[in-house]
């Protein structure tokens, strides 16, 4: 072979050696933007009126919608009339003089992991609070809906926060007072609606007069949440069920960083976190133009960037 052969012998090959690579990187480039596409977001709101006439064992009407993550294209609008729960057993009550009237609220909504969801209300009467979980059986996109009550909280006025599914068939969840300090982690059992009285899972105390919410959970299982303690605003915090601290052998609580938005502390917390099927950790916040908004979340800087506007009060993807 001449030396001109072989110079053009190189030359055709690092060409057909870019080639593969740029093809190999536009169809690696196009299946991640496809999947991203095809990622079911869901999304939560409480309709204007409700049809549940027995606020302790039915739930609140709820608003359930699925987008296309990537699109924004609504993929889904399901009206979830008022479900009567499956375990209509009695719960501690206190009547209360001084009442505004019965209200309703989402506290969240969580991926099941087998493409279903479980959505958490509180129900507020002048009987007490009444907790109540919805969830979809089949999958959140042809999906049947069941309910049930939480059961065996200590005091009428606890609610349950937020929670996440854990193994076992488990939920583990924040209880507050009326969504106000002081907060305690606990674990729900998904079959029964009661929450355990144990404490196998070496749960830490938290502190007596912080806020904590939006629990969600990465494929690692490395769980988060965001924390307000005396400074005023939400920082993002991180724990993992196995690591443990070796003087009190409590799950060990880590304080990640602020969130901030444009390098500037969020004055109000998230209204949700959520990780995607990909991995990466979304927020919603309300922006000053009382709009709520989709963000992404830096998990080591907690530095969040806006996605688009997203009109719901509680989100979560179909994983």
């Amino acid at each position: 072979m001449s030396p001109l052969n072989r110079r053009q012998f190189g030359q055709l090959a690092a060409a057909s050696l870019t080639t593969t690579i740029l093809t190999d990187f536009s169809s690696k480039a196009i299946a991640q933007n496809n999947s991203k596409n095809q990622e079911i977001i869901c999304g939560v709101n409480l309709p204007s009126i409700s049809n549940a006439l027995n606020r302790e064992d039915q739930t609140p009407s709820v608003d359930l919608n699925l987008t296309e993550m990537g699109t924004g294209r609504l993929v889904s609008q399901k009206n979830i009339q008022a479900q009567f729960v499956e375990n209509p057993l009695s719960v501690r009550k206190k009547y209360r003089a001084f009442f505004t009237g019965d209200s309703n609220r989402i506290t969240k909504l969580a991926a099941l992991g087998d493409g279903n969801v479980v959505i958490s209300t509180v129900s507020h009467t002048r009987n007490g609070n009444f907790n109540h979980l919805i969830y979809t059986v089949g999958s959140v996109k042809n999906p049947q809906f069941k309910a049930k009550k939480i059961l065996d909280l200590e005091t009428p006025n606890q609610t349950v926060e937020s929670l996440l599914r854990l193994p076992r068939n488990q939920l583990l969840c924040i209880v507050g007072i009326e969504g106000i300090p002081p907060f305690t982690f606990k674990i729900i059992d998904f079959i029964t609606g009661k929450v355990l009285s144990s404490n196998d899972l070496d749960l830490p105390p938290l502190p007596p007069g912080n806020r904590f919410a939006n629990l969600c959970q990465d494929n690692q299982g490395n769980i988060f949440a965001t924390e307000i303690g005396l400074e005023g605003f939400p920082v993002l915090i991180s724990m993992n069920l196995q690591e443990k601290a070796i003087m009190t052998g409590k799950v060990k609580i880590k304080r990640i960083a602020p969130l901030t938005f444009e390098g500037i502390p969020l004055s109000n917390d998230v209204k949700d976190l959520n990780f995607s099927a990909s991995g990466q950790l979304y927020a919603l916040v309300t922006n000053k133009s009382g709009k709520n908004v989709l963000c992404t979340v830096n998990v080591n800087s907690g530095s969040m960037s806006r996605v688009r506007d997203f009109a719901a009060e509680k989100f979560g993807f179909s994983l």
